[in-house]
């Protein structure tokens, strides 16, 4: 397949730190492509920009809020190709009577609303041979207990974007992936040598797994052992097999799952 990512433009949401950096990287290192990246952190954008050179630009705005959006889209100078909403918080495992609603809109803001302003802003720019990509979570598979804002969040995103398929004549992908060693291992101690931490891919390598999609224009795909795990546990018990992993989680007596289990 020819590769339509050269010399064209690619907004990626979350390019400051995680799965994001790795992906703003691939782009521009492996398929020569220009890259956009959107995050909050301007320190570690502008030492992406450094390493990545003049293919890669930044912009620092939150892609929770809607205007934000469209000052941003109309301020492009050229027409995007792909639009990668990648950006996301995921909150310490909590039941959800300690989360609170004020977490769930929060986490709804971040993981979803994000994504539905930036394709709708983005949307009427983008070249036809390009796409939009959602890069959603193994949890809209198969929610495990004490993330319930983060599995409502991502399983918004999943219904969202399946339909956005049936009605969109471009391109569009959802992807899925597992445990990803991220932002969260590194800000929460209780993730050191826990079972999540065991489990989780790196991001370079869950990066490289979402881009090779991307390019292929692949609409769909479970990416990681943990998530197809579940995705396979959910689908032919999905009451029991929910239970059996809230077992696992619990015997493994990781600090991480602490709130949830005490």
């Amino acid at each position: 397949m020819k590769n339509y990512l050269q010399n064209e433009t690619v907004v990626l949401t979350g390019a400051s730190s995680g799965i994001g950096r790795e992906m703003a990287k691939l782009f521009v290192q492996n398929y020569g492509a220009k890259v956009i990246g959107i995050g909050r952190n301007q320190e570690k954008l502008d030492s992406l920009q450094k390493e990545l050179g003049e293919k890669f630009t930044y912009s620092v705005f939150d892609v929770s809020q809607k205007e934000n959006w469209q000052d941003f889209a109309n301020g492009l100078k050229e027409e995007p190709v792909l639009l990668v909403n990648n950006a996301g918080a995921f909150p310490k495992f909590l039941k959800a009577k300690d989360a609170g609603t004020e977490t769930v809109e929060r986490i709804l803001q971040n993981n979803f609303l994000s994504a539905v302003y930036g394709i709708d802003a983005i949307r009427p720019l983008l070249k036809k041979q390009g796409g939009i990509v959602n890069i959603c979570s193994s949890s809209a598979l198969c929610p495990v207990v004490g993330t319930s804002a983060y599995s409502a969040s991502k399983s918004a995103m999943k219904g969202y974007t399946e339909a956005l398929m049936l009605e969109e004549e471009r391109y569009v992908g959802l992807f899925f992936p597992g445990t990803t060693k991220t932002e969260l291992f590194r800000n929460d101690k209780q993730t050191e040598n826990s079972a999540l931490d065991i489990i989780a891919m790196p991001a370079k390598k869950m990066a490289r797994k979402i881009v090779k999609k991307i390019v292929k224009k692949r609409r769909r795909a479970v990416l990681g052992w943990d998530a197809k795990a579940m995705n396979f546990v959910a689908k032919i018990a999905p009451v029991r097999g929910l239970k059996l992993i809230c077992w696992v989680m619990k015997i493994s007596k990781s600090k991480v799952f602490e709130n949830v289990f005490r």
